[in-house]
């Protein structure tokens, strides 16, 4: 690391360490602005001498903890850590002896700064002199301000700032790379940021060996001769299986469905989440979300991964993560960052607020012109992902486009007609450019959206979306094999014959192998193949329906075939645990 590098780190570092500083000592804070006589008191200034002293020296702790634990798991330590050491999962007492002799020097530096610390408070209380307050008007005033000013002040360092999120954990990607990530944060921000996020704990469902034979997420690295072409992967909002050509329904796509009929189509394709901050990480980085919250917003966010950004950087492939919102919306650009995209091009970088919609961001007819003209702009091979906006809640269009599409008897239809006559326009721009016929583009959903259907708002239903590959008529035709978002990472690396090992939970839609479809809804996951779902609890399967011959899943076939069954299921125990215990563990990478 470069010594600028490494300085700049620090600066921006300061942010999660008002943070910290502020939300520890918080309550000194808020009794040391008390404007009231007894203040000056000797008991009161002991009080708060104890609470400055023993809170600082717990937080500092944590610090010191992770300067010895910091080697092992590559990452600040987060509430998991405690949970750890007080939930039985360790015998403490027999360790503490082991520490100390281990870690002895740490413990002196950590006892000698506590000391350093006592001693100040000690000094600034000496100098302090007692004042008589007298209560006018005007000191009252003067009283209260400053107790505002400064508690408002607090508030503001808690926060992380004026933006409209109060920071988090995956912020520190908009700073410096993931490797430095450690430095930028401190161990009571990771700590009390993680006590918001559901922690999963270690699995041991299957031996490792045996779950080896069902599932793993290493795909070993092929000779073959790589194409570099240029890849651009469309993710349009809320774009439901239902509401296209081939959702045996009425279709409000038609420029959609036009392209489909000269493209690769996957009709049994599923989403592995059902919002946005699920589905961009399983599109770009191949990882579902099977835990409580998304993974963006998770105590794994910081977890090293590999996705198509930054596998593809590794061939020379210039990176743009292109998504119209307000900046900052879901922290997609702080995900961008740790992505490995070396650009985001949001709404700041558009730079034009009167496209602005006054909800999310820029109308995407506008946004979407725009972006065949930046992407020219760099060299190739790139890659581009570009997610939409305009088809999400309040649906809105621009007035320039009220009553041009159909509405139907759900609100999200027509602004679903306005995105996809936007998709029109962006690859009428994309056929200007001279990198057009050498692009693969797929083209996907985040999420499927709310539907009054019977079968669309039924578990598996609700998952239902188009993966559609398009290379100017290369590829064609339709494929009825179960896909999920999660298979597009290493659907396009064995198209482009990447020729490393990567990390990923897909696999390849090329492939004549067939593995399920798996998505979570708490408190339990959804197994799909072919025509099977099951519904799995987290040890076993509690039901299994036959989706074809029974759509509307009134008919418990579990136990039907037991041999099938306990197939599907090793897989879907092996899947899931090597699943948590690599985020756990942050092993979701190949180096």
């Amino acid at each position: 690391m470069e010594l600028g590098e490494f300085f700049k780190i620090l600066f921006y570092g300061l942010r999660f360490d008002s943070f910290s500083i502020a939300a520890s000592n918080s309550l000194y804070i808020l009794l040391f602005l008390l404007p009231f006589p007894f203040y000056y008191s000797k008991q009161y200034q002991n009080l708060l001498k104890t609470i400055f002293v023993l809170i600082n020296a717990f937080f500092v702790m944590l610090n010191f903890i992770d300067f010895a634990y910091f080697p092992f798991n590559q990452r600040r330590s987060t509430i998991q850590l405690f949970k750890f050491i007080f939930g039985n999962q360790i015998n403490i007492l027999e360790l503490i002896p082991h520490f100390i002799e281990e870690y002895w020097y740490i413990i002196i530096l950590y006892l000698f700064i506590i000391w350093l610390l006592y001693k100040y408070y000690e000094l600034t209380l000496n100098k302090l002199k007692p004042k008589i307050y007298s209560y006018s008007f005007n000191n009252i005033g003067i009283y209260v301000s400053i107790f505002i000013l400064f508690n408002s002040l607090t508030i503001l360092g808690i926060r992380g700032g004026w933006q409209k999120i109060p920071i988090v954990l995956l912020d520190a990607a908009q700073y410096t790379k993931q490797q430095y990530i450690p430095i930028v944060l401190n161990t009571p921000f990771s700590l009390l940021k993680s006590t918001e996020l559901s922690e999963m704990k270690p699995l041991n469902l299957i031996p490792n060996e045996k779950a080896d034979t069902y599932f793993s997420p290493i795909h070993k690295a092929e000779i073959s001769t790589f194409k570099n072409i240029n890849v651009c992967v469309i993710i349009l909002e809320s774009f439901s299986k239902e509401f296209t050509n081939i959702g045996n329904r009425k279709s409000y796509t038609p420029f959609l469905d036009s392209l489909m009929r000269k493209s690769l189509v996957f009709t049994n394709a599923y989403a592995n989440g059902k919002t946005s901050m699920d589905g961009i990480p399983s599109i770009l980085a191949s990882l579902p979300p099977l835990m409580q919250n998304p993974y963006i917003n998770s105590a794994y966010s910081n977890n090293k991964i590999e996705t198509l950004a930054n596998l593809l950087k590794t061939k020379g492939y210039h990176t743009t993560f292109f998504h119209g919102g307000t900046n900052g919306t879901m922290n997609f650009n702080s995900f961008a960052e740790i992505a490995g995209f070396e650009n985001y091009y949001g709404r700041t970088e558009y730079n034009n607020e009167n496209d602005y919609d006054g909800q999310w961001g820029i109308w995407d007819d506008a946004f979407l012109r725009k972006v065949p003209g930046v992407i020219s702009t760099n060299k190739e091979p790139f890659f581009a992902s570009i997610f939409t906006l305009s088809s999400h809640n309040p649906y809105l269009v621009p007035d320039n486009f009220k009553g041009r599409f159909p509405k139907g008897n759900q609100d999200i239809l027509e602004s679903l007609g306005y995105t996809d006559y936007s998709l029109s326009v962006f690859f009428n721009e994309c056929k200007k450019q001279p990198w057009y016929n050498n692009t693969l583009f797929v083209i996907t959903s985040d999420h499927s959206a709310e539907s009054y259907d019977e079968f669309y708002s039924n578990v598996i239903g609700q998952y239902s979306i188009p993966i559609i590959i398009f290379k100017n008529d290369e590829l064609n035709g339709k494929s009825n094999k179960t896909v999920q978002q999660i298979d597009i990472l290493p659907t396009i690396l064995d198209y482009l014959n990447y020729d490393k090992s990567y990390y990923a939970f897909g696999q390849s839609m090329f492939s004549l192998e067939k593995k399920p479809a798996i998505w979570f809804i708490s408190p339990n996951y959804y197994v799909q193949q072919d025509s099977l779902l099951y519904i799995y609890n987290s040890q076993y399967f509690l039901e299994a329906y036959n989706v074809v011959q029974d759509s509307l899943l009134t008919k418990n076939i579990f136990g039907k075939n037991k041999k099938r069954d306990n197939e599907i299921l090793n897989f879907t125990q092996s899947f899931i645990q090597r699943y948590i215990n690599d985020m756990i563990n942050n092993k979701t990478h190949c180096k």
